[in-house]
């Protein structure tokens, strides 16, 4: 059953240990969030994951409805106090299986794949899809 991690206006996380998946689901409302609020979700789910060392092999990024544009610093930012403190916190972070949603707003969607990009190590075993459905029968078939 999964645990919720973090739940906001903007976005929800969630994490299944019998599966060790991550989901993250994005909610229209996220285009008024600010980049404040960005950092503020995302440490406070890494506190969590360091705190409850959390055994995730595969993350679900549903950004679907995810409005939220990225500036180039905050994906610097992202990359360097998120993206890095998962892949150490983790039991097997450089293999982690990653699925995501893409973003309805193509502008959304170039921030996200530029977050991505600048981790190389996620980025080798990040798929990409339009439909849920797809990106959660392939997660789910991934070895762990």
């Amino acid at each position: 059953m999964p645990i919720p991690i973090v739940e906001s206006q903007y976005t929800s996380m969630y994490y299944d240990e019998e599966k060790k998946l991550f989901e993250q689901f994005w909610y229209a409302e996220s285009k008024l969030m600010t980049e404040e609020d960005y950092k503020q979700v995302h440490l406070s789910w890494v506190k969590k994951l360091i705190k409850h060392r959390y055994n995730i092999r595969r993350a679900l990024l549903d950004n679907l409805h995810n409005f939220f544009e990225m500036s180039s610093e905050l994906q610097q930012w992202h990359d360097q106090h998120i993206h890095q403190l998962v892949v150490q916190n983790l039991p097997d972070g450089l293999n982690l299986k990653v699925a995501i949603v893409a973003s309805e707003d193509f502008l959304t969607q170039i921030g996200i794949e530029h977050t991505f990009l600048k981790n190389q190590q996620l980025n080798s075993n990040t798929y990409y899809f339009t439909d849920i459905r797809e990106a959660r029968d392939w997660i789910m078939k991934q070895q762990v």
